[in-house]
C-alpha cells in the first residue's frame, strides 16, 4: 500500500509540473523537397521531438532558429520545447505549393508550458505534502525578428512594357515583389536589417531564390551551359537578381565566377564592374546534367537608356563561359 502511495505522489508531481494553455491551437506548417521553409520561436530551441523520417527539422542548440524541409509522404507532427519551459506543437504537412516560408512564433502560441519549483517527493508517503510549482514563469529570452518587409516599395507592376517577352502563365499578375507576403513582417526596434544585415540578405534569398522565371528570353547559352535571369526584386535599399545556372552537358562545369558589368555601348572596352553586396548558393561545381539556383544582391542601381548590364559566367581554365547581356529596360522596370 505504502509502495502505491509513494507512485501516486511522483505522478501528481509530475502533473503538476506542466501547465496547459486552453487558447492555444497546434501550428501547421507546409513545406516541401525544394525550399527550406525556416521557424523562429521566441525562445532558444532546447529539444524536440522528431516528426516522421520525410521530415527533416534542422537547428542549433541554443538558438532560436529552426529549418524544415519534407519529402512526399504523410502528415506528421513535432513538439518543441524552448529554454523558457515553453511547448509548442506543430503539424506538418507535405505540400508541393509553399504559401509560407518563414514562421514567426510567438510566446502566447504555446500549447503549454514546464513550469521551475521544488519538485522533490517528500519523505513520508503516509502524510504526502506535494511540492507546488513555482506559478512564476520565466520571462522568454530577447530574440531578433527578422523584418523583412520595404514600407517604401512600390506595389507590384501589373502591366509588362511593350516589346517585353513575359511568360503568359503570369503575366497577368506580372509582379517583382519577394515570394512573402509583407504582412508576414512588421517594423520593431529590433529590426535584422540594421542589427546583422548580413543575416537578413541570406534569409532574404532563402526565402526567395527558387523564382520562376518570368522572362522568356532573359538567358544564354554557350557549349550548353546556360545563364538564366529568373527575376529581379527589390527590398529596402539592394537589389536582387534570381538567376539559374544549367549545366545540361555530360561534364562537370567548374566556376570561376559570375560577374556583373556596366557597358555604356556594345562596343564599350572599359566597362564598370559591380560589386556585389551578397552572393547566395553559388557552387563552385555545377555537376552535369545540374543546375544551380543562386542570388547576387547590390545596391539599388538603374541604368541610362544607352547602357548595357552584362552577366558573364567563366569557367576555370576553359573556354566554355556564357555573356548574358540585359537591356535597361529589364532592369529598370523590374527594380523600380
Amino acid at each position: 500500500m505504502k509502495k502505491n502511495y509513494f507512485f501516486l505522489i511522483v505522478y501528481l508531481v509530475l502533473l503538476g509540473s506542466v501547465t496547459a494553455q486552453d487558447n492555444a491551437k497546434p501550428l501547421t506548417v507546409e513545406a516541401n523537397e525544394f525550399t527550406t521553409v525556416t521557424l523562429f520561436f521566441p525562445s532558444a530551441i532546447d529539444q524536440i521531438t522528431s516528426p516522421a523520417s520525410n521530415y527533416k527539422f534542422e537547428f542549433d542548440q541554443g538558438n532560436t532558429l529552426g529549418t524544415l524541409q519534407a519529402r512526399k509522404g504523410p502528415a506528421s507532427n513535432m513538439t518543441v520545447i524552448t529554454t523558457d519551459g515553453k511547448i509548442f506543437s506543430i503539424v506538418l504537412n507535405y505540400s508541393k505549393k509553399i504559401e509560407k516560408y518563414t514562421h514567426i512564433i510567438n510566446a502566447n502560441q504555446a500549447v503549454g508550458a514546464m513550469n521551475s519549483g521544488d519538485t522533490t517527493v517528500p519523505p513520508k508517503p503516509e502524510e504526502p505534502v506535494i511540492a507546488q510549482a513555482d506559478p512564476a514563469e520565466k520571462e522568454p529570452l530577447e530574440t531578433v525578428t527578422p523584418t523583412l518587409t520595404n514600407p517604401n516599395l512600390q506595389e507590384s507592376i501589373n502591366v509588362p512594357p511593350k516589346g517585353m517577352d513575359i511568360d503568359p502563365d503570369i503575366s497577368e499578375g506580372f509582379s517583382n515583389q519577394p515570394a512573402d507576403s509583407p504582412e508576414l513582417y512588421s517594423d520593431s526596434e529590433s529590426d535584422l536589417y540594421n542589427s546583422d544585415r548580413e543575416e537578413y540578405y541570406r534569409i532574404f534569398c532563402e526565402n526567395n531564390y527558387l523564382q520562376k522565371s518570368i522572362l522568356k528570353r532573359s538567358f544564354r547559352q554557350n557549349k550548353k551551359i546556360i545563364v538564366r535571369l529568373n527575376n529581379i526584386l527589390v527590398d529596402r535599399d539592394e537589389i536582387y537578381f534570381m538567376i539559374s545556372l544549367e549545366n545540361t552537358s555530360k561534364k562537370d562545369y567548374n566556376v570561376n565566377d559570375l560577374s556583373f558589368f556596366i557597358k555604356e555601348s556594345q562596343r564599350d572596352n572599359n566597362p564598370s564592374i559591380l560589386e556585389p553586396v551578397h552572393k547566395f548558393n553559388l557552387q563552385k561545381v555545377i555537376d552535369r546534367e545540374s543546375d544551380n539556383e543562386i542570388v547576387y544582391v547590390f545596391k539599388k542601381f538603374s541604368l541610362q537608356t544607352n547602357q548595357i548590364l552584362e552577366i558573364v559566367l567563366d569557367e576555370v581554365d576553359s573556354s566554355r563561359f556564357v555573356l548574358l547581356p540585359l537591356d535597361y529596360k529589364y532592369l529598370n522596370l523590374l527594380s523600380k
